[in-house]
């Protein structure tokens, strides 16, 4: 059976909320009720794509989100951010941890040549790590 992989909504977090996930397989977190998300404004539809890759005798799972959006995600320049990534069938996913390698943001900001080009800011967030970005699952607790 095929599944839609449409992304639907990106929230951030901030990395310390997460010191208290549980990861019950590499494949499946479980992430306290209490941590606080914030949505991203995007502009639909952002896409998601994680590549492996050996280096240096492991498997290195690259993953990468872009979007556009009108938010400003380098204000936290100082502070390392984590990613919940939600698809059309409600599917969550992980992107990012509490613990090294954190996630990189990259922004571009253009001044286009026409009022019909994009106007956005075009985002690209970046997470290296061994495994495939986890699925969240439900907290039964809240």
């Amino acid at each position: 059976m095929k599944s839609v992989k449409i992304i639907k909504a990106i929230e951030y977090a901030f990395n310390v909320d997460l010191k208290l996930m549980r990861r019950l397989s590499p494949r499946r977190v479980r992430i306290p009720s209490e941590v606080t998300w914030f949505p991203v404004c995007v502009k639909e539809h952002p896409s998601m794509v994680s590549s492996t890759k050996p280096d240096d005798g492991n498997k290195v799972v690259t993953t990468t989100i872009k979007l556009l959006t009108t938010d400003d995600l380098l204000r936290f320049h100082h502070r390392h951010l984590v990613f919940r990534v939600t698809l059309l069938d409600d599917r969550q996913f992980l992107i990012g941890s509490h613990v090294r390698p954190f996630t990189v943001i990259e922004v571009t900001d253009t001044c286009p040549e026409s009022v019909k080009d994009n106007q956005l800011v075009e985002v690209t967030i970046t997470h290296r790590s061994l495994h495939v970005p986890p699925y969240i699952v439900p907290n039964v607790y809240g």
